[in-house]
């Protein structure tokens, strides 16, 4: 403790000289007052031109990468002037294959198996999105490793997820037999 008291010691001996011990000129008080009142009083006021040019600017960027956007993904899925015939080959059976399962699983649909189909096809909705984005980048680039890459990937997750879909629902239908042959 007098440890801490002799350095605050210290530090105001530093300071000796240094101190402001001069009385302030007469009528400080009301200046100081009348500064304050007037910052007080007086409103600041927001010049709204520019803001608003901003904003209009703003609004018409957005309408243009709008309609720049639509018209990216409205360029014809079966346009494929740009891709090799193997990409060709490569996209109609992987696309076969695709609507196969598609119909083989809503043909597999009951009452109990309703709510997976639902969601597997919302699921498919997603993996479509993604197919035309990829669909579109062949066209503007041409065949690259990469975007077949990403072509046969998403065909073939589609595949395999509705396969794993129809065997959950056999699954279900096989344990509600089971239940039904007990019941008899």
């Amino acid at each position: 403790m007098k440890r801490n008291k002799d350095t605050i010691e210290q530090l105001f001996q530093n300071f000796e000289n240094q101190w402001d011990t001069k009385t302030p000129k007469e009528g400080h008080l009301e200046r100081f007052q009348d500064k304050l009142t007037l910052n007080k009083t007086t409103p600041k006021k927001t010049n709204w031109v520019p803001l608003s040019w901003a904003a209009v600017f703003l609004l018409i960027a957005g309408f243009i990468g709008f309609y720049q956007l639509n018209s990216a993904q409205s360029v014809s899925v079966d346009n494929w002037e740009q891709t090799s015939v193997q990409t060709k080959e490569t996209h109609d059976y992987f696309a076969s294959v695709v609507e196969k399962e598609l119909q083989n699983l809503k043909k597999r649909k009951t009452p109990q198996s309703e709510e997976i189909i639902t969601d597997a096809l919302k699921q498919m909705e997603v993996f479509e999105k993604d197919y035309q984005k990829i669909i579109v980048e062949l066209q503007k680039n041409g065949d690259t490793k990469q975007l077949l890459h990403a072509l046969i990937l998403n065909f073939q997750t589609r595949i395999s997820f509705l396969e794993d879909v129809i065997k959950k629902i056999e699954i279900i239908n096989q344990q509600k037999n089971i239940e039904n042959e007990k019941s008899i």
